[in-house]
């Protein structure tokens, strides 16, 4: 999730990655996520949709959206001149995209929860969720101050803006420690919980059976895993010596596909904040929504969280009803 632009100062030894750019043309996916995701915010606080626990969990992690594409837009506002600066805009850049990669996972090891106890993940969800917390908001922030403290990001002169030096003959301690390393655990723990899930949630039908509703439960991991796998990868073969004007031109998509991940999130999430302000606008003009009510929880068994009825236990009853079919 950064504009990692590879420039070479002469005579020093070391590239610059600009992680902040201060072209308007060079940040349009970031302000295409930082739209979406000020909308779900937004929408989420007035209808007050952090009542239950997946959507308390799709609220954080939109603030760590936030926290991430407005600090990259704050640049356009007031430049970096310091290296000040660039560490605080790196407690803010750390927070938002570990925190982010990091609710990916957490959604698949909820899914797995849900699916394991599902006679009593009323309990059970509620409770993992003050861990959840811990996890992905304590645990990047207070990396984010270390990454400030240890150097990730410092102002370069030549580039006006901050910037992410790596040196050639030396291994990208930072680089690895504070971006790479938790984007490809976050992408693993995804794949390990939800294949976890979906092998429990098989067993308790008592056959393998490709439901509507497990590739809506994989949306989720997916996300992270089409935003982020093709750029690890890449950077994975760029420290191992690959450089090329196909590597570069490869690398500026995949950068773009990374900065897109809030817009894909936001879509995902919003089609669930829609059935509510859908429901807030036929009560307001005195319509009867249940039937309509009925047909979509159908369709959006999982985003069915989103409800009105912040008490019904709208997670586990959808658990419940896969296990007996």
């Amino acid at each position: 999730m950064f504009e990692d632009s590879l420039i070479l100062q002469s005579g020093t030894g070391y590239i610059e990655m600009v992680y902040f750019p201060l072209q308007i043309n060079s940040l349009i996916a970031v302000l295409i996520s930082a739209i979406a995701t000020i909308i779900i915010l937004t929408l989420s606080l007035i209808f007050k949709l952090y009542k239950r626990p997946t959507a308390l969990m799709v609220l954080t992690m939109n603030i760590a959206h936030f926290s991430f594409y407005y600090s990259k837009l704050s640049v356009l506002v007031y430049q970096p001149e310091s290296d000040f600066h660039c560490r605080i805009l790196t407690i803010m850049h750390i927070y938002g995209l570990q925190s982010a990669v990091i609710w990916g996972a957490l959604f698949a090891h909820a899914f797995y929860i849900v699916v394991k106890y599902h006679e009593t993940c009323d309990v059970e969800l509620p409770r993992m969720v003050k861990y959840y917390m811990l996890i992905a908001v304590a645990l990047p922030l207070f990396n984010g101050i270390l990454a400030a403290i240890c150097g990730q990001l410092e102002y370069s002169d030549v580039e006006k803006t901050c910037v992410h030096r790596v040196y050639r003959d030396r291994f990208d301690v930072n680089g690895n420690i504070w971006v790479r390393i938790p984007v490809a655990f976050a992408c693993i723990a995804s794949l390990f919980w939800y294949k976890r899930a979906i092998n429990t949630l098989s067993a308790l039908q008592g056959k393998k059976k490709k439901s509507a509703e497990l590739y809506i439960l994989m949306i989720y991991p997916s996300i992270l895993l089409f935003c982020w796998g093709p750029h690890g990868v890449l950077q994975v073969l760029i420290q191992l010596g690959l450089h090329s004007p196909t590597v570069s031109a490869l690398s500026d998509i995949f950068v773009f596909l990374t900065n897109l991940q809030g817009t894909f999130d936001a879509i995902v999430y919003g089609r669930s904040i829609g059935i509510v302000v859908i429901e807030a606008i036929n009560t307001c003009l005195g319509k009867n929504p249940s039937k309509e009510k009925e047909k979509v929880v159908e369709t959006q068994v999982l985003e069915s969280s989103y409800e009105r009825d912040m008490r019904a236990p709208t997670d586990c009853t959808i658990v419940r009803t896969l296990s007996e079919v």
